[in-house]
């Protein structure tokens, strides 16, 4: 029955969590209603403003996911990155 016990050694939000109330953080930014949001999300009714709030929102999150990966990447993953190749010298026969 504890199946859904927190881990108290999770360091950051998972990502789903991220887009947790994503229609109604829209829906108060613009005064309207969530289930409208929901609505022009799922193509039942058009809003080139409320596509706009959403896309600038789910930006937001993609930028902050980003931002995450690239700071908790682990140790030996950087120092690959950071390997530059030489560039290729022609051999001689």
């Amino acid at each position: 029955m504890n199946g859904d016990k927190v881990d108290s050694n999770m360091n950051s939000i998972p990502a789903v969590s991220l887009f947790r109330g994503i229609y109604n953080r829209v829906a108060k930014r613009l005064g309207v209603d969530p289930s409208y949001v929901s609505r022009v999300a799922r193509g039942e009714r058009k809003s080139a403003v409320v596509e706009k709030a959403l896309a600038e929102e789910v930006r937001v999150i993609r930028d902050h996911l980003n931002n995450y990966n690239n700071n908790h990447a682990p140790a030996e993953q950087k120092k690959k990155s950071k390997i530059k190749s030489r560039p290729s010298e022609p051999l001689e026969a």
